[in-house]
Order: structure tokens, then C-alpha cells, then sequence
């Protein structure tokens, strides 16, 4: 989108908010297969650690980290 002002793309090759839509949902499954098979693998033990944090408007977050060997 940044190259659209310098002239460089027009709006005719955008992709429909539709089609991006399902790009990133493609892209999603891919590395949510791809780290299931990673930590179905993982030689040894899994260590899970986790954070929770709430920002200014008190939204509350968790962040879940798994940490693994493969070969």
C-alpha cells in the first residue's frame, strides 16, 4: 500500500479484502500445522511459559511460549 501514493501500483492491482482475507487464513494453517508437527516431534521435554499483561484501557493478554529441541 505504501508503493500506491509513488505511482508505482494502482487500485485495479490490490487484492480484494476477501481474497488477502483468506491468504492470511491459508498462511495461518500452515504454521499452525507446522508447529504441531514441530512440538509432536520435539526431542525431549517441552518447557511452557506464559506472561499476562493488561494495557491502559485494561484489555487483558496472555502470551504462551513453548520451548522445544528438534533436529
Amino acid at each position: 500500500l505504501l508503493y500506491l501514493s509513488d505511482g508505482k501500483i494502482d487500485d485495479t492491482e490490490l487484492p480484494h479484502h476477501m481474497k488477502i482475507t483468506q491468504m492470511v487464513l491459508d498462511e495461518y494453517h500452515r504454521e499452525y500445522n507446522r508447529a504441531k508437527d514441530d512440538i509432536k516431534n520435539a526431542l525431549g521435554r517441552i518447557s511452557m511459559t506464559t506472561d499476562l499483561w493488561s494495557d491502559p484501557n485494561h484489555d487483558s493478554y496472555m502470551a504462551v511460549t513453548a520451548h522445544f529441541m528438534t533436529r
